[in-house]
């Protein structure tokens, strides 16, 4: 069938397009929100064609499609444009249905999965460039790298503004509103106050001044504000002023309100918890590396990691480097990997090697999805052998210090590995942890993970 055919056989197994409030992608997934969740024909629809699983998170419907779920959502917002982008707010049933775990995800995922792409692209061009620089190829103070280093940066230290949209759109205020208070937020003045450490007040107030550059939390916070603020403006300015004092209600409340209490409390809330992860990875390296490379492919199956995506950037942020980041996107992924390549080697089915080896190329370049509901879910020992190697490649790159200096997945982010001052034991020790995690999980997986009998259960 063609992926034309493919979108309409799952828009009717969701109940129909009348039952499909919105719906987007990530990598591998169609996200439905829907009317009433009991409309879905679960059974046919995890056979239907194209689909390789489907799972509820983040209170959506989250159909797995793999590496050709951008031709999916294309065709999808051909038939029916008005559904498409998730511009239809969920419903408060919806909402009411949804547990705490379920909500937080929907939201991180609605705010962090639209710039994942192009954040992954800065961080593996920042690692090529310090990557340049070490190897002299690249001059720091010539203009080609004032250049390439201002496209690589301008994601981190304009994050707020990013994040200010992409919070709008999710929360249903106006984008143009919070991008000015993340502007605000990280205008120059204010900057080179933080610098000379100067002693300011707003409104008689004490004023904690904070470099806002690069942060995550404030801005989403008062994003949300701002639109719950927003729509209580609408209601009390006439139509006729609206246009002005709307926007001018919602800036003058909102960003000092972002100065005084949301930006101190938020960084000192993400301070505290940077630390508590340096101290447990201070700790026991052992425990950070076995628990995080463990279990984190299980986040990943259930549709909550990139809920962790703040906490990532905000270590990157405070310390100029975060070791989770060597553990979930190498090691952790790279278990998976070999996992499936294993499976596929194994295999005497030819449609089941190559469905294999397409998953594994995926999974070099930090996509696991295509593994995990492909192949190493339904054959499940491969998704437990895949997990063992990451645990032991976690706690490997954990044990010598592996680190990621931006933010970077899979073989072309290998670069972010690298310590801006030079390649260290923590470098060797990330790349290490992905091998042995790889090697681990293929070995099993070839020896004792494939039988012609779990092979045949497959739906490839």
């Amino acid at each position: 069938m063609s992926v034309k055919e493919n979108v309409k056989t799952i828009i009717d197994l969701v109940g129909g397009i009348d039952n499909v409030q919105s719906f987007s992608h990530c990598f591998t997934r169609l996200r439905f929100i829907l009317v009433d969740r009991k409309k879905v024909n679960d059974e046919e629809l995890a056979k239907a064609d194209g689909v390789m699983g489907i799972i509820d998170a983040g209170g959506q419907l989250q159909v797995v499609i793999g590496n050709a779920v951008s031709s999916y959502y294309e065709e999808a917002a051909k038939i029916y444009p008005a559904k498409a982008g998730g511009e239809v707010e969920v419903s408060s049933e919806t909402d009411k249905n949804a547990s705490l775990l379920d909500k937080i995800t929907d939201i991180a995922s609605a705010i962090f999965v639209p710039i994942v792409g192009v954040l992954a692209a800065s961080g593996t061009l920042q690692g090529f460039l310090s990557l340049f620089v070490m190897l002299k190829w690249l001059d720091p103070t010539s203009g080609s790298y004032l250049v390439l280093y201002a496209i690589s940066n301008a994601i981190f230290y304009y994050f707020p503004i990013f994040l200010a949209y992409t919070s709008a759109k999710k929360f249903g205020g106006k984008p143009f509103y919070a991008m000015i208070i993340a502007c605000a937020m990280i205008t120059p003045e204010i900057i080179n106050a933080v610098n000379e450490g100067q002693q300011l007040t707003l409104f008689a107030l004490p004023l904690t001044l904070v470099n806002y550059s690069k942060t995550v939390f404030p801005i989403i916070l008062s994003t949300y504000l701002a639109a719950i603020v927003e729509k209580f403006a609408r209601k009390i300015v006439p139509d006729i002023l609206k246009m002005i004092f709307v926007p001018m209600i919602v800036l003058c409340v909102v960003t000092p309100l972002a100065f005084l209490i949301i930006g101190p409390v938020l960084t000192a809330v993400m301070s505290f918890i940077t630390d508590a992860i340096q101290a447990l990875y201070a700790f026991s390296p052992l425990i950070t590396g076995v628990l995080v490379g463990g279990i984190w492919q299980l986040l990943v199956l259930f549709g909550v990691s990139k809920a962790f995506s703040s906490i990532f950037i905000a270590n990157l942020a405070a310390m100029g480097y975060c070791p989770l980041i060597a553990i979930v996107f190498f090691a952790s992924a790279m278990g998976q990997t070999g996992a499936v390549l294993g499976f596929g080697l194994r295999s005497k089915n030819k449609a089941v090697t190559q469905v294999c080896v397409g998953s594994a190329v995926s999974g070099l370049f930090g996509i696991t999805e295509p593994a995990l509901f492909g192949i190493n879910v339904p054959a499940r020992k491969p998704f437990i052998f895949g997990l063992a190697g990451g645990a032991l490649g976690g706690l490997i790159a954990s044990l010598l210090g592996g680190k990621g200096y931006t933010f970077g997945t899979g073989i072309l982010g290998i670069p972010a590995l690298i310590n801006p001052a030079g390649i260290d034991m923590g470098f060797y020790g990330a790349l290490l942890g992905a091998v042995a995690s790889l090697v681990l999980a293929f070995g099993l997986t070839y020896m004792f993970g494939w039988s012609e009998s779990v092979e045949k259960k497959l739906k490839v």
